[in-house]
């Protein structure tokens, strides 16, 4: 009898992949899946905060990219070690990745911890008084008479103001306020070129608008606001002269246009560029000054980027403030970002740096008070003399 058996014949089929293996290794593998997870966040967080350390404020690229709140530096990693610290699969190496990002980022969350055990500190009498405040396109969107009230409150010796403006459409546009600014500050000595305005009850014996060289034509019809970035004013403070630096550098990038296009990443690179220069020529004229220095403003440099090497040789003022973690924008809601700064040269005797909220309504930038002697006296008197240089 022959035949064949068609049917009964015919081979197994293979088994899907995914249902491979025993009961007990399907579900072992289901189990990995969370600590693969978990681990490759973690590397990923740590290339991020490694790349931050490396290129930010040298290449062009991470100004459009490294923009996260400094803070999360320390939050994020806290918060991947709890899981890291309980998943089975892959334990060792996710904590270990999470430690090393935590290490590498620690110093650059902007945090200044030696707040917490700085008691009150001491300002001796006739200690000198500055303010640095981005005053938001002047008063054109609040009170114009509690605008200069609150000013005023701070009776300070020396303000460092910017955006001494007022906007035209989607443009900034200068403006002449002048004759109010006389009646409200008595005394004062004043300079003012393009944004900035400085304020001093000391004689102001030079002001120059630092102007770099080689840069781009303007975005707008107001050249100043572009090309000056910087403006210098050295007063006499009983005999000593201090170089005042009232500064607001070019933003990072174009917060209105889409990341998505040739258009945004075009701007990225120029603003970019003119940075570049503005910072250049800030150390340059540091370099060549001899002078005590404070330096203030709407910096648009954020804590930990390479973009502070440019202030190398000054001291931070928030290693004297009261604020573990001095953010100053925006002011509405929580303080995430440090946009603005203060720094002093090493012959400063730097008493306090103090952060403050303006109401909401004036400004999106917080204001920065700082407390200084001198080298040469030690304390300052301000002195009975008018004269205006504007």
């Amino acid at each position: 009898m022959t035949g064949t058996l068609a049917a009964d014949s015919a081979a197994p089929t293979e088994p899907d992949a995914a249902d491979a293996g025993t009961p007990a290794e399907r579900e072992g593998r289901v189990r990995r899946w969370p600590g693969r997870l978990l681990l490759a966040v973690a590397v990923l967080w740590a290339l991020f905060v490694a790349a931050r350390a490396l290129i930010s404020g040298r290449w062009w690229v991470w100004n459009g990219l490294g923009l996260a709140p400094p803070v999360l530096h320390l939050l994020l990693p806290l918060v991947l070690l709890i899981p890291a610290a309980l998943i089975r699969y892959r334990r060792r190496a996710a904590v270990g990745v999470v430690l090393v990002s935590l290490l590498l980022g620690s110093w650059q969350t902007g945090l200044h911890p030696a707040a917490l055990l700085r008691g009150q500190p001491s300002v001796p009498p006739g200690a000198l008084k500055v303010v640095n405040w981005n005053t938001f396109f002047w008063d054109q969107d609040s009170d114009t008479d509690a605008f200069h009230a609150y000013l005023k409150s701070h009776s300070a010796d020396v303000y460092l103001l910017q955006e001494y403006q007022k906007a035209r459409g989607d443009e900034p546009a200068p403006i002449d306020d002048l004759a109010r600014i006389r009646r409200e500050f008595p005394g004062f000595h004043i300079a003012t070129e393009g944004e900035f305005l400085t304020l001093s009850r000391f004689p102001i014996t030079s002001v120059r608008a630092l102007r770099p060289d080689g840069l781009a034509p303007p975005d707008t019809s107001w050249a100043d606001y572009w090309n000056i970035r910087v403006l210098r004013t050295d007063i006499d403070v009983d005999g000593e002269t201090l170089s005042l630096y009232n500064t607001h550098l070019p933003d990072l990038l174009n917060v209105d246009r889409n990341p998505l296009t040739a258009a945004y990443h075009r701007s990225v690179r120029q603003l970019s560029d003119r940075r570049d220069r503005h910072f250049r020529a800030l150390r340059d004229d540091l370099d060549a000054n001899e002078n005590p220095v404070v330096l203030a403003g709407d910096l648009n440099v954020l804590p930990g980027t390479g973009d502070l090497r440019w202030f190398d040789g000054l001291r931070d003022a928030a290693d004297a403030g009261d604020s573990v973690y001095p953010a100053t924008f925006p002011v509405s809601g929580p303080a995430l970002w440090r946009l603005d700064w203060a720094f002093v040269s090493p012959r400063v005797d730097l008493h306090r740096q103090s952060v403050q909220d303006p109401p909401a309504a004036l400004s999106t930038h917080r204001l920065i008070e700082l407390d200084l002697s001198l080298p040469a006296s030690g304390a300052t008197t301000a002195p009975a003399t008018e004269k205006d240089r504007s």
